[in-house]
């Protein structure tokens, strides 16, 4: 019984999480609509897995696991490309995944030579999914700083953690194809050892996934609207009209500001801002804005001794706590209330 249990948990999470995506299926964007292919897929591998643990697998089955092992990295690519911009056509789709329809063949009319292809590609897909994923996922990040002076909830943090967790799971995967699974069927405990770590990497994967209400459409559809004529393009003149912004009217303190707004309050392009923020004051949009936030922070905890962190950082134009604490500690490598004690204690002497 416990033997039944351990070998079908992975089955049955990604079953629900398959079924939970399947049901929004239409309103999904694309790369959630990829996640829940990635997880269909999963469904079908982690059934083989639990039948070859309980009863054996026949040979075709043995085939059709081999193909949806080597598809779920290329469909997790494929997720991470939809997530991050990255263009990936149904032709470059069908390229990633027919190595592994190539091997599940060659295992069907050659079981050992095909076997030994299946753990050797196994092996070699996990490189460039983990690098180049990690890689499209920094860019998107710093695409996001450049247009959003809030990043929280629309950054890929998570999704980043998660991939270097995925590194571990795929080494500690390969280790196991290298084994056999008759190796592992030997014993529950093992059996438990290879599977709990995916299990558990593959909830959270699917839960961060659905969880996540920021999409690449919302992105492109504010990159859109935030492209205006170019009226001017000097960097005096640029100069000038943020200084008038942040300075004279406060302009940071507006809640989820894009540079979009600026671009339509002050009549520049909104590239132009960008390279001068960029290239002249040298950060990105979204430091630009939370180094006044910050600073504004600051004065009113000297002002308002006793306010709470929360209303502070709400008052400073912040999005969340979060945002307020990760950008505060960013600014001055301390946290509001040891900056604030340091202050005081200053001032006291």
């Amino acid at each position: 019984m416990l033997r039944i249990l351990l070998s079908y948990t992975p089955f049955l999470v990604c079953l629900c999480w398959f079924v939970v995506f399947a049901l929004t299926y239409r309103r999904n964007d694309t790369a959630k609509r990829f996640l829940t292919w990635f997880l269909g897929t999963c469904v079908i591998l982690y059934l083989c897995h639990a039948l070859y643990f309980t009863s054996g697998l026949p040979h075709l089955m043995e085939c059709l696991w081999t193909l949806c092992s080597l598809s779920v990295y290329p469909l997790y690519y494929a997720y991470i490309c939809k997530l991050t911009l990255r263009p990936l056509s149904n032709k470059r789709l069908a390229l990633i995944l027919l190595p592994g329809l190539l091997v599940a063949l060659a295992r069907y009319f050659f079981p050992e030579e095909g076997d030994t292809a299946r753990k050797l590609l196994n092996a070699l897909q996990i490189v460039p999914v983990c690098y180049y994923g990690f890689r499209h996922l920094h860019a998107f990040d710093k695409q996001l700083s450049e247009v959003y002076a809030d990043t929280e909830g629309r950054d890929t943090r998570a999704i980043k953690r998660l991939l270097i967790a995925f590194v571990f799971t795929s080494v500690y995967s390969a280790i196991a194809n290298a084994l056999g699974k008759h190796f592992f069927a030997q014993s529950l405990w093992l059996i438990a050892l290879i599977l709990t770590p995916i299990t558990i990497l593959l909830c959270v994967l699917s839960y961060i996934g659905y969880r996540r209400s920021y999409s690449v459409e919302q992105f492109m559809h504010d990159n859109a609207i935030d492209s205006l004529p170019t009226t001017t393009g000097k960097h005096v003149e640029i100069g000038k009209e943020l200084e008038q912004l942040m300075h004279e009217r406060q302009f940071y303190l507006r809640r989820n500001l894009k540079i979009g707004d600026i671009a339509i309050e002050t009549g520049i392009c909104r590239t132009y801002i960008s390279a001068y923020v960029n290239n002249v004051i040298g950060c990105t949009f979204s430091e630009f804005i939370n180094r006044f936030r910050v600073e504004h922070a600051k004065r009113l905890m000297l002002e308002r001794k006793g306010t709470k962190l929360s209303v502070v950082a709400q008052l400073s134009g912040f999005s969340s706590e979060q945002s307020f604490y990760r950008n505060f500690y960013l600014f001055t490598q301390m946290k509001p209330s040891e900056w604030l004690a340091a202050e005081l204690r200053q001032q006291a002497s």
